[in-house]
């Protein structure tokens, strides 16, 4: 099944105040930062803004990226499925009990966490950020195909640490 990329404006506005950041360096002479702003966006930020499709076919995931080669894995070697804290902040204080507040968000995004080499114990763990556009109906799909003790949405405790905890 095929899955469309929710786009966050936000996002690509961070982006750009940290292009203009970059630029303030180069006008007084500090062209080694440009470099180092160039090189980050193809290391970090195009690679996760290139996503523009998700796949889950015969128990395989599948993200499809622009100019970047794909990622794909079996479904059984995910290790994880949780919401992702994309911003956090200060939150105040609360009208109930007097004292301060976190709050994070993860503006819909999901943190899949899948092992690159499942024999080795603990080995190689990898995760990738996705944000599918009808995140209840990928959920949905996602849970057919993989394990449902993997899934940790909304769940406060570690997925690690129950692993931990069930050995």
């Amino acid at each position: 099944m095929n899955f469309k990329v929710k786009r966050h404006w936000w996002m690509w506005a961070l982006w750009a105040l940290y292009h203009i950041l970059a630029s303030s360096f180069l006008r007084i002479g500090i062209y080694q930062l440009l470099l180092v702003v160039i090189l980050l966006d193809f290391i970090i930020i195009f690679p996760e803004a290139s996503h523009f499709r998700y796949d889950i076919i015969n128990r395989q995931f599948t993200v499809k990226r622009i100019g970047y080669y794909d990622i794909s894995f079996p479904c059984d070697k995910i290790m994880s499925v949780e919401n992702a804290t994309l911003f956090t902040m200060w939150g105040g204080r609360s009208s109930v009990i007097n004292m301060n507040q976190i709050i994070d968000s993860s503006f819909g995004a999901l943190k899949i966490t899948y092992s690159k080499n499942p024999n080795v114990p603990g080995g190689c763990r990898k995760a990738i950020i996705v944000t599918p556009k009808d995140r209840k109906a990928f959920l949905t799909e996602l849970v057919l195909n993989v394990d449902p003790k993997v899934i940790w949405i909304n769940n406060t405790e570690s997925a690690f640490k129950k692993k931990k905890d069930e050995y």
